[in-house]
This record gives C-alpha cells, structure tokens and sequence, in this order.
C-alpha cells in the first residue's frame, strides 16, 4: 500500500499568492523601521535573505566557533598563571578571597567529578600555587595569538566586494584583531567581574550604608543592565572596528542591537534547555560541558553574522536609494530643460 504525500507544491503555490501575504509584501514595501534610513522593510529582508543564502551562513559560523574554541584553552593557561598575582593583591580582599582554593576544587569537582576532577586541579593547584614568569609569557602571547585567529576568521567573513566595502590587506586585518581582541577582553573581564563579583560588592554596600531592600534590588538590576550594556558595547565594536567599511558602522545600528538581543535570549534559552533537558552529561561524561560550551560559541556567531549581515544590507540598499532619487532628480530636471526649451 502507497502511501499519498501531501503535494506541498500546491500549499506553497497558495501561500505566496494569498491576500495575506500581498499585503504584508505591500505593507513591507512601504515601511521603514528606525535605523533603516528610510529604506523600506521589503527590501532590506530580501538583500538579507539572497546574502545569507549566498555565503552559507552555518557553514561560515562552524568555521568561526572552532577558531574561538582553540583559543579557550591557552587563554585559560594564561588566566591560571596570573592567579598567584591576583590571589597577593585583588582575591585577598575579597568576601571568599581566603578560601578560593577550597571554592575552586568544589567548582572542578562539579564539572569534573572523580579522579579526572582531581588530577585538574592539581594541575591548577600547582599553577596557581607556584608563579612561573615563562610560563605565563608562553600563555599570554598564544592566548593573544590563538584569541586573534578567532577574531581574524570573524572579520573575513565580513568581507564583501561591493562599493561601500573597502579591500584590507593581511597585515592591516590582523592587527585589527590584534586590537578588537585586547578591547574585547577588557569588556570581558569587566563581564566576569559584575557576574561573579557584583553581588559581593552590594552585599559589602549594603553593610556599610544599611541599604533598603529596594535599594539594594534597584543595585542588582542596575548591575544586570550594566552586563548587557556591555554585552552590546562587545557587538558595536566589533562592527564598527571589524568591518572593512569605507564609511564606518554608527555604535547605534538595528544590527547590533539584533545581534545582543539574539546573544542574550540564545544564551537563556539553552542554559534552561541544558538545565531542564540535559543529556550530555549522561551520554558523554564530563566532556558533555566542552560540547555545551562549543554549542554556545557556535549560537552567538551565528547571531553575530546575523546582526552584520542586516546591517549591511542596510548600508547597500541606502546606497542603491540615494542612487535611484539621484538618477530621478536628474530625469525630472531634463525634463523640465526640455519642457522649458520647447515651450520657448
């Protein structure tokens, strides 16, 4: 017995011709959002779509998320190295500062249980216990050089060959992401420090000024505005100092702000889903957290690239319009030459 399948010919034949749809097209086609620059909707969505179409997107986001991820681990060698520093001057005086092995260990043992989770953290115990000047050099420069390559492959695949795009050379590009790498580090920290640290720094606020509880709430939301603030901040530059534009992206674009919003919801949406659904740890031991991790990477690129690609379809299609009133204002003042020739 056959079974008939639907013919989904037929059912997209239908929808693209219904009066739903050419209203929304005619709707699209006479609208324009702020940022747009008064280009309509229809026509930045449909420049996006051929473009993300055109450069295969995923495949694009694949490559970048991998750069990234290499350079996780010389990064992490070269942040363990510093913790000796960090634990004389800054982690002293901290809250949890006096026990931060203890607290270390318990966080491995949590991603790492067993004999894998000790062995670690021996290996950590001994960097962060022991300095070593070389080793923290060797760390520093290949986080540098590992951080950049990731930055590199993200600011090749804003590459373009139209007009507004400029042509960069090896050398030029990678020290764009030699620099993009230093500021983007700077906001990370910054980053870390508010998650990780902000509720310290309040609850200390709190016993010295006797805070209300809205006071100390409106502190903690202020704290979580500033991470997105800086979350955004992260996205702009990228753009901005990314970009091989003869005319550089503004800091406010609809693009950055997609690409945050897309950041932020990715992110809430797949720790709920790993906390609500998790099945890496079951199937795939304690690496299932490195394949969480590279998951994520891959979701922010993506929405990244996202971002980008609006915004320079934004860029093209003003382009294109200024062009086009340009060619009109000229065919209307001929024609009024000609009208006033004639009549003459």
């Amino acid at each position: 017995m056959k079974i008939k399948l639907p013919d989904f010919a037929k059912w997209e034949t239908w929808f693209w011709g219904s009066p739903l749809w050419t209203k929304l097209i005619g709707w699209a086609q006479n609208r324009s959002f702020p940022g747009f620059f008064g280009v309509s909707i229809y026509n930045v969505v449909k420049f996006f779509i051929q473009e993300v179409q055109r450069f295969d997107l995923f495949t694009r986001a694949n490559s970048i998320a991998y750069s990234f991820f290499l350079s996780l681990f010389p990064s992490l060698i070269a942040l363990f190295t510093l913790i000796p520093w960090l634990k004389r001057t800054f982690l002293h005086y901290l809250p949890e500062g006096e026990n931060f092995d203890h607290f270390l260990q318990n966080e491995i043992q949590k991603i790492m249980p067993g004999d894998a989770g000790k062995q670690l953290f021996g290996f950590i115990e001994d960097i962060t216990n022991n300095p070593r000047i070389a080793l923290l050099s060797i760390g520093f420069v290949s986080a540098i050089y590992f951080s950049s390559n990731g930055i590199l492959s993200l600011l090749r695949s804003f590459d373009k060959t139209y007009e507004d795009f400029a042509k960069w050379n090896s050398w030029k590009m990678r020290w764009v992401a030699i620099l993009l790498t230093f500021q983007l580090s700077g906001l990370l920290i910054a980053s870390v420090i508010l998650v990780i640290l902000g509720q310290s720094f309040i609850k200390t606020i709190n016993n010295w000024l006797n805070l209300s509880f809205l006071a100390e709430q409106s502190l903690n939301m202020v704290r979580w505005l500033a991470i997105i603030a800086l979350y955004y901040v992260s996205i702009a530059l990228i753009y901005r100092n990314g970009a091989a534009m003869i005319r550089k992206f503004k800091f406010f674009t609809p693009g950055a702000a997609l690409a945050s919003t897309l950041c932020l919801l990715s992110s809430v949406i797949f720790s709920m889903y790993v906390d609500m659904f998790n099945t890496y740890n079951r199937l795939y031991g304690s690496i299932g957290a490195i394949i969480v991790l590279m998951l994520w990477i891959q979701m922010n690129v993506m929405s990244i690239l996202i971002g980008f690609e609006l915004n320079a379809s934004i860029v093209i299609n003003k382009r294109i319009l200024g062009m086009t009133e340009k060619i009109k204002e000229t065919s209307q003042q001929l024609e009024a030459e000609e009208d006033h020739y004639g009549g003459a």
